[in-house]
C-alpha cells in the first residue's frame, strides 16, 4: 500500500534499528500531540538519549516507520517534527505522499497540507491515552 522507504537508501543505520527507533519514538509523538505541541530533533533527542543524530535520509526513514502501521484514518504523527522555528520539515511531502496523504505540488499546498495534518494530529490524540 505504501512505498515506503526508497531502495539505495543511504543513510547510515541499518533497518532494524530505525525499526527499534520507530517504536520508541512513537509514544513521544503520541505525547507531543496530546500536548498540542510540536517538536524537534534535538528536543527528541533529549527525551530518547538512544537517539543518535541522524542522516536526513534516517530522518525521512524514521518517520516514515513511524506513520507506516498507523490505524486507518489516523493522522501522520511524523507531521510534529519540525526544523527551524516550528517549520515543516523538508521531507514532510515526500514522506506524507509515501504513507498516502496526497501534499500538493507547491510549497504553499504542502504547507497547508502540513498544517492540517499537525491540527488533526493534535484534534485526533488530545484525549487518547
Amino acid at each position: 500500500m505504501t512505498a515506503g522507504p526508497q531502495p539505495g537508501h543511504r543513510g547510515l543505520l541499518e533497518a532494524g534499528r530505525l525499526a527499534e527507533f520507530a517504536t520508541d519514538l512513537r509514544p513521544l509523538l503520541e505525547q507531543t500531540a496530546r500536548a498540542g505541541a510540536t517538536t524537534t530533533w534535538a528536543a527528541l533527542r533529549k527525551r530518547l538519549s538512544k537517539l543518535p543524530r541522524l542522516q536526513r535520509e534516517d530522518e525521512s526513514v524514521l518517520l516514515w516507520l513511524v506513520d507506516d502501521d498507523r490505524d486507518h484514518g489516523e493522522p501522520l504523527l511524523s507531521a510534529l517534527v519540525t526544523v527551524g522555528n516550528r517549520e515543516m520539515h523538508p521531507r514532510f511531502p515526500a514522506i506524507a505522499e509515501q504513507l498516502g496523504v496526497r501534499a500538493g505540488h507547491t510549497l504553499a499546498q504542502q504547507r497547508s497540507t502540513w498544517s492540517w495534518e499537525v491540527l488533526k494530529t493534535h484534534q485526533y490524540w488530545r484525549h487518547r491515552h
